[in-house]
């Protein structure tokens, strides 16, 4: 990584351009079919590989490298390596018992593989027989490109024109397949025309064979955090559970592999009140109870600590159920959330008080029968004054009985409105998959979007005083439980950038929606972001895609005043009219360009670093 850090005492301009290479040729993405259900195309597409005729497009890595080398380098291998950091320790490649051996040489026996993190080529090195580099798959998957690929036949007399094309192109044919006897396996050397991918795609384009793909190692995805409860978590990983359709989940897994949230994002809940000493939450050390006007917070019934758990739960700690943004601190903010005198004023100060003390998200899985001007005037207060007049991301669960959108929901056009949808894409009514616990979320002109919101693992609160005689409530319905999960993905956009406004984020939510479910998504007067249906809105919630949009975009870093501590960053940031005093610290990290543009000032005892 290149570390650039200017530590300024004097007013300073600056015009400064740092550019990162690539060498990539990168193709319409109109040419890569979908194999998703999301119609949105999360990351740039590098490469691809055929399947049944289609192209799958996949993103490269050009920073971990597959590399093939004898059994008997081993040892000089991780002397001459030591400097390199070895992500799958060496292991022998073992090629499928019911492949008949063919005449390969290079490619015999005693072969080791491993994977190893470096944007060289390793290929002048002799121990190196074979290099390629990893992929990601549009959900944020990483797939290693062995040096095999595999070929069928047309028809077995074809074996001629196989053994043609692999004397040509410099492969190797290892075997047939004894089950299958038209499917063959190749492998290549530093001395083939291309990697096992290239290799694959050159086979297939001569129309020669039936079928030509690369071999891929895919993961087989049981679970991407520890967490115990995980596998219960179809929300976050669907592979089926209660019933449901595979794929019917937010793409937390790949979400991961970009972010997990920040310390600096605060996200609030305005509810019960979280359990403060929870094992396994992520709690800020600010929290308020609106019934007294004091911090900290009182656990007033067991419905925060549910809500707080889909969004912070500390992940991947062999505890419990893994959080959507787990870094991201929890604010507790409780009310008895009961009628009452006084109860909407109270709650109005819960608005006022997240937004003075710096909660970016404000989560809210509850309404009112009847709206309230002063409680209206807060939310509205947190939406254009919070963030230092960025504005509180503000998310509501829209209600649970199958009608309208209930207030607040509906009462700002900048609140996220969420719906729920159950594991097999229904927004409404028992199935096989979610059962006679769930009644149909509400809908109409001013529903957004719509999340998980049933059978939900979350925490609960410890002992016997919550929801479940555990620590754990694994069956968390309603919109009560969709709401959360847009709160936490809002958090995470915000983790990769803090500047976006609030309006912003809802956009990208809105805008990089799963369009699932058999509902018909048009065009709608009003509704900027894509097709919609009144539903689900916009449909179901992506936080992968929400999350990679915001890292592939560039940064304007513009018509900013920094007065405290801040760090921003993209794959490309732009920066100019930028004024750092109040011994702020200004970091900006890049990862392909950064352009700072005059005026840029940094004041006496500030300072301004810049990563890549």
């Amino acid at each position: 990584m290149r570390y650039i850090k200017f530590i300024v005492s004097v007013l300073f301009f600056m015009s400064l351009t740092f550019v990162g290479c690539s060498d990539e040729q990168v193709l319409d993405n109109e040419t890569i079919e979908e194999t998703n259900i999301s119609s949105t195309r999360a990351v740039e597409i590098t490469d691809y590989y055929w399947y049944q005729g289609k192209k799958i497009g996949l993103n490269k890595n050009e920073r971990k490298k597959f590399i093939l080398f004898r059994q008997e380098d081993v040892m000089k291998l991780n002397a001459n390596f030591a400097n390199f950091k070895f992500t799958d320790s060496p292991s022998e490649v073992k090629i499928s018992p019911k492949v008949k051996n063919s005449k390969a040489t290079t490619l015999g026996s005693s072969l080791m593989w491993a994977s190893i993190e470096t944007s060289e080529s390793l290929m002048k090195y002799s121990e190196i027989l074979y290099e390629a580099p990893y992929f990601t798959t549009k959900d944020g998957y990483e797939l290693g490109l062995s040096h095999l690929f595999y070929v069928k036949l047309k028809a077995e007399e074809d074996i001629d024109i196989l053994t043609e094309m692999a004397t040509k192109f410099n492969v190797e044919i290892i075997g047939n397949n004894e089950y299958m006897p038209l499917w063959y396996t190749l492998g290549c050397t530093k001395m083939s025309n291309g990697n096992a991918l290239e290799m694959a795609n050159i086979f297939y384009e001569t129309n020669l064979f039936a079928e030509v793909h690369p071999d891929l190692m895919t993961p087989i995805i049981t679970s991407c955090v520890n967490d115990t409860h995980f596998n219960s978590q179809w929300n976050l990983l669907n592979t089926g559970q209660n019933n449901g359709t595979l794929g019917f989940d937010i793409r937390y897994c790949g979400t991961r592999s970009i972010t997990s949230g920040s310390n600096g994002i605060i996200v609030a809940v305005i509810d019960h009140g979280i359990q403060l000493n929870h094992p396994d939450l992520n709690i800020h050390p600010i929290s308020y109870d609106t019934e007294t006007g004091t911090s900290p917070s009182i656990v007033r019934g067991n419905h925060g600590t549910a809500c707080g758990g889909i969004i912070g739960a500390v992940s991947n700690n062999n505890l419990g159920v893994a959080g959507i943004a787990s870094n991201s601190p929890l604010m507790s903010i409780s009310n008895n959330l009961i009628s009452a005198p006084d109860y909407n004023q109270k709650v109005a100060d819960g608005f006022n008080f997240a937004r003075t003390n710096g909660a970016s998200v404000i989560s809210n899985s509850w309404f009112s029968p009847t709206p309230q001007a002063i409680l209206t005037d807060a939310i509205q207060n947190a939406i254009s004054n919070g963030r230092n007049g960025r504005g509180c991301v503000v998310v509501f669960a829209t209600g649970n009985d199958n009608s309208a959108v209930r207030y607040p929901a509906n009462a700002i056009p900048d609140i996220i409105a969420v719906g729920a949808m159950s594991p097999c894409g229904e927004r409404k009514s028992p199935t096989s998959c979610d059962g006679e616990s769930w009644w149909g979320s509400n809908f109409g002109t001013t529903l957004d979007i719509v999340a998980p919101g049933v059978f939900i693992p979350t925490t609960d609160r410890t002992g016997s005083a919550g929801y479940s005689s555990g620590d754990y409530f694994l069956t968390f319905n309603g919109t009560s439980s969709a709401c959360p999960h847009v709160a936490a993905t809002a958090a995470l956009i915000l983790s990769e950038n803090p500047l976006l406004t609030q309006r912003q984020v809802a956009d990208i939510i809105e805008s990089t929606a799963q369009k699932v479910g058999n509902y018909s998504y048009s065009s709608t007067s009003g509704r900027p972001n894509g097709t919609w249906n009144q539903e689900v809105g916009y449909g179901l919630l992506n936080t992968f895609a929400a999350v990679a949009k915001v890292k592939s975009e560039t940064l304007s870093f513009s018509n900013q005043s920094i007065y405290s501590n801040l760090f921003a960053g993209k794959w490309n940031v732009v920066a100019n009219n930028v004024s750092v005093s109040n011994n702020a610290h200004l970091t900006l990290n890049f990862g392909e360009q950064i352009t700072i543009n005059p005026p840029f000032t940094v004041n006496i005892g500030s300072q301004l670093s810049i990563y890549r």
